[in-house]
């Protein structure tokens, strides 16, 4: 019988990326066990992409105590083994408890490590570890050794799951992707910047394609789109179309958010601006072709809830040019 395992990554894009060389390292040394991979509802579609999963498990964003008692039920059901929390939040680690496995790791926190009996440190300490090696650190309470964390798989999409728009607009010459939102304030460029930046690179002919699934980018693709000759594909892609266009394009352009990270699994090069995060723990885990774009300021990082400015400084400051 095949070993079952549970990883537990419910959310965010680009944190559920992360986890993609664990989950390498994981099938190398346990070459014929089985990993199911639990994310929330609107996460599934990234979780499906993963080289060596199983199964997508999806929950929805809030469980009633019906549902939580009906996921125990079903976990114990399928008989799981080992469970890794790597998020180790609230909701996850109790999920973990719920699965009934046998080993259950995770990150040794101030209130819950009742749910775990393998505990491990969240940061190395005195060290800006990238998120990438910090999630494959869990693995090692199964002896896996995280000495040489292996670079992002390639990841093939079958272009009959792409829409026709998609397919045509990959065909055309000097391509650019711009994600043009960035979900917090602290990280976002504006639109004013974006929209200066699109007019110089219509200019030199380039084709802009807009991307971006939440409804600020939907407002801002229709805005953009009045203005200039471009495509907007805002709130109108699946993740493997998303995927797909900016592995086919020329450059992908855009701020510290989750789209950044799917853009990372492709060989495309890349332009990212950073604002009060560390790209040396949450930049893109790929090396080649990075551009990253930070304003030298002393209070980078931030906590992301103030800004001791009248604008952040960090994001403003980073100019068209």
């Amino acid at each position: 019988m095949k070993e079952k395992v549970l990883f537990i990554r419910l959310r965010l894009l680009g944190d559920i990326i992360f986890t993609i060389p664990a989950v390498q390292m994981y099938k190398k040394k346990y070459r014929d066990s089985e990993i199911y991979y639990v994310v929330e509802e609107r996460f599934r579609e990234v979780a499906e992409i993963i080289p060596g999963i199983k199964e997508v498990i999806s929950l929805p964003d809030r469980m009633s105590l019906n549902e939580s008692f009906q996921f125990r039920k079903a976990m114990k059901q399928n008989g799981f083994q080992t469970a890794i929390d790597f998020h180790s939040g609230p909701r996850s680690a109790l999920l973990t408890f719920l699965s009934g496995a046998k080993n259950r790791i995770g990150y040794r926190t101030p209130n819950r490590n009742w749910a775990y009996n393998h505990l491990v440190p969240r940061k190395v300490r005195n060290t800006n570890s990238h998120s990438v090696f910090n999630q494959a650190r869990l693995l090692t309470p199964l002896n896996i050794e995280v000495k040489e964390i292996p670079p992002y798989p390639e990841i093939k999409i079958n272009k009959e799951q792409i829409s026709d728009g998609v397919r045509k607009a990959v065909k055309l010459d000097k391509k650019i992707v711009m994600h043009i939102g960035a979900k917090k304030k602290y990280r976002d460029w504006g639109i004013e910047k974006f929209s200066s930046l699109i007019e110089k690179l219509i200019q030199e002919k380039f084709h802009v394609f807009l991307i971006g699934k939440g409804k600020e980018e939907e407002t801002r693709g229709k805005i953009l789109k009045d203005r200039f000759d471009l495509y907007d594909f805002t709130g109108a892609l699946s993740i493997k179309e998303i995927f797909f266009l900016i592995s086919y394009s020329d450059v992908y352009f855009g701020a510290d958010s989750g789209p950044l990270h799917l853009a990372s699994l492709t060989r495309t090069p890349l332009v990212a601006l950073y604002g009060p995060n560390i790209p040396e723990i949450s930049g893109p885990y790929r090396k080649e072709n990075v551009k990253i774009i930070q304003m030298n300021l002393d209070c980078i990082p931030c906590p992301q809830k103030s800004c001791k400015f009248k604008k952040v400084k960090c994001m403003e400051g980073i100019g068209v040019e």
